[in-house]
């Protein structure tokens, strides 16, 4: 991994971690600090790394573990953890589709946010970025069992919504 520098990868993934990390919090003003921490472990971890191919998969588990620490972090310091509702579904466009399918949309919306973070998180890696289970499994930090039946009931809840 010695090729591929920290700028480099920071260059070509820092969009994707940050996306990622967003996922993760769901508020748009801690991500610039997840994804420094993410890039400040990187400069440690490339070197580990033999395939280049892995790099993308490594930087969604050290994105997802630096994002959940940092949530940590602010529940223990007490700070609020508030949803950033800059994408709410009410500044949709209504464009196309008339109001029915933007009710749709928002209803979609709105149950994706009510889901709690652990079925989510495999839901939108899984579902949503197209990641194998066995990635996301690893990304998660538990088994593909265990993100299977979570992907599942995140699919129910959005069905039922």
């Amino acid at each position: 991994m010695k090729t591929l520098a920290v700028a480099t990868a920071f260059r070509k993934y820092s969009r994707y971690v940050a996306a990622t990390a967003y996922r993760v919090l769901r508020n748009r003003d801690d991500v610039d600090d997840v994804v420094q921490e993410v890039f400040l472990d990187a400069v440690v971890g490339l070197d580990r790394l033999r395939d280049e191919a892995a790099l993308r998969a490594w930087l969604t588990v050290v994105t997802i573990r630096n994002a959940a620490t940092h949530r940590r972090r602010l529940r223990a310091a007490s700070v609020p953890f508030e949803f950033d509702d800059e994408d709410s579904s009410s500044e949709l466009p209504l464009s196309d589709g008339g109001h029915e399918r933007h009710l749709l949309l928002a209803n979609a919306v709105a149950a994706i946010q009510a889901l709690p973070e652990k079925l989510r998180l495999p839901w939108t890696l899984h579902c949503l970025e197209g990641m194998a289970l066995p990635a996301v499994a690893h990304a998660c930090g538990c088994s593909v069992a265990t993100v299977k039946r979570r992907v599942a009931l995140a699919r129910a809840h959005i069905a039922r919504a």
